[in-house]
Formats: C-alpha cells, structure tokens, sequence
C-alpha cells in the first residue's frame, strides 16, 4: 500500500526563535517530510538571519500592514495552490511538534478521511486544559476509526459545530474540487465550511501544540501590553520537552474516555511555567491584558 503524501507549512513574522524552535520539532518528530515556511515580510534582524539559513525551504510574502491578520489567509491560500501533496499541515511559527509522528499516524488520517466523506479538516492539536468541560461535553470517542466528533446536546441551540480551524491537515483534493478560497477571518472561513463540509474530526493521538506565552502580533504590530508582557516573562521560548518513543506508544493505546489534554502529557522544559497553559504572554498578568484591550480598542476605534 502506498502511504499518502504529507506536506507542512509554516506561517511566520518576525518570531525568529519561535519559528526555530518549530522547525527544529518538525526536523526531529517528521524528519524528511516536506516543508515551507511562508514569512511574511520579516524584518528583525535575528528572524532574517534564521530565514536566510533555511533557504529554500522558505517562500518570501509580503502583505498590507493594516490587515489585522497580516497576510495570513493569503499565505493560505498560497500554500494550498502551490502543494503537490494529498495532505496539508498548516502550522504557525509559535506552535510544536511534541511527539514522533510515525507512518502510523498518517495512515490513520488517511483512515479517517476515507471513511468521512464530507470530512476536510482534521485538527492534530492536543486539547487546551483551560476548555476542558467543553471537550469533554462536546467530542465524544469514535472507537471505530480512534477519534473525536463533535456531539451536540439535542436539548440545547445554538451550539454550532467546529467546521474549520486554521491549525489543522487539510484534504488537498477536496478542497480543490470545492473551489475553495481562504476568507479573511477564522469565523468567515469557518462559516464557508460550513456551507460545504462535514465537521472537523479531532485526531486521538494529536502531536502538536502551543508554545505558551508567546508573543502575538496583531496586525504585524506587537501592542504595548504585549511587549510589557514578553518582557516581564522574558524573551526565551517557552519549549515543550518531547514525548519519548515509549511515552508515544503508551499514549496511543491509551483508553479514549482519557481526552488529549495537553497538560495531562506534554511539559515545559521550564518547569515554572503555569498550567493550564495560557498562548498569548500578554494574558498571563492583568496590566499588559488591561494594556492590550485598550490597545486594540483605540485602533478599532481610530484607525490610521
């Protein structure tokens, strides 16, 4: 049996060390797949350097600087057009790889998507340990094929479910076949999959998450409670430690009623890092949030 064919890429701008720190992960838990990272117009010394030494991995884009995203949907869209691949890893420059993904694992995605016709996002993202009664009460255990599906309590409205997330494997070919084209947001992307797919699948055995506290751009501007707070926490890169071979083994034959919450199995190499993790540093003390959300509120409400 021919596996199928994977392709990742990367989304980036100017997080050199965390755009290292992903890369690195994907050499040591992918080793050989095919990888592009899609940089955004980066200009900080230490992230072109970084670029320069990837070579031709590395596609340069460049986006309008008042898109709140940056270029972020149009690198999408770019990286859907250019792979030649049945499947698509979108990863962004702040996210790891956290355990070996073996030829196993992407024989079960090919799995999955054959058996869920309508299925065209499968989301490898360990679960957040700050969501977890939503988890647990919206995904239940497919034994069948190892995975989670959305289940929605009949009793309630309103609860819509998850069609499309920017990290997940996309199905190439369906896509293709839809016409698909990159919205300029998360939500509008997710309501035109709604319109013509079935729910995003959640794998059971994820390897991939967010590196805690990290720097975010919005707009390709790092907000002032956002730099306040990458300095009160300092500048290094919040690392996981990878799962062992054995830990990854285990894992997969965990029973399913054990949902992937990533603080239950992957650490820090920082053992002060709190849990439940938070992503954005700026949420991990109240004055650089309060600074941000004034921040934020003061470009929505006089734009340059």
């Amino acid at each position: 049996m021919t596996p199928p064919s994977l392709d990742v890429a990367i989304f980036s701008y100017n997080r050199g060390d965390y755009l290292k720190n992903c890369v690195e992960s994907l050499r040591r838990n992918l080793p050989g797949v095919r990888f592009t990272v899609f940089d955004d117009g980066s200009d900080e010394p230490g992230t072109v350097a970084y670029l320069q030494s990837l070579g031709e991995h590395v596609r340069h884009m460049k986006s309008a600087g008042d898109d709140r995203h940056g270029g972020y949907y149009n690198n999408m869209q770019a990286a859907l057009d250019a792979t030649q691949a049945d499947y698509l890893l979108m990863l962004q420059d702040d996210l790891q790889v956290v355990r070996p993904f073996a030829q196993e694992d992407l024989f079960k995605i090919d799995q999955v998507f054959a058996e869920s016709p309508t299925t065209v996002f499968i989301s490898p993202l360990f679960m957040k340990g700050s969501k977890r009664a939503y988890f647990q009460q919206r995904y239940q255990p497919d034994a069948g094929l190892r995975c989670y599906r959305w289940s929605a309590d009949p009793q309630e409205s309103g609860k819509v479910p998850q069609k499309y997330a920017d990290i997940a494997v996309l199905h190439v070919a369906r896509l293709r076949q839809s016409g698909w084209r990159f919205a300029g947001s998360e939500e509008a992307n997710g309501a035109l999959a709604d319109q013509l797919f079935g729910d995003m699948v959640q794998v059971a055995e994820p390897w991939v998450f967010y590196v805690p506290e990290e720097p975010a751009y919005r707009g390709r501007v790092l907000t002032l409670g956002a730099k306040l707070a990458v300095k009160m926490a300092g500048n290094q890169v919040k690392s996981f430690r990878d799962m062992s071979e054995q830990a990854s083994a285990a894992f997969a034959q965990r029973n399913l009623s054990v949902y992937p919450f990533a603080e239950d199995f992957v650490d820090t190499v920082d053992p002060t890092v709190r849990k439940p993790y938070k992503f954005n540093a700026y949420r991990t003390r109240w004055l650089p949030l309060i600074l941000n959300k004034l921040e934020l509120l003061g470009r929505r409400l006089w734009p340059r």
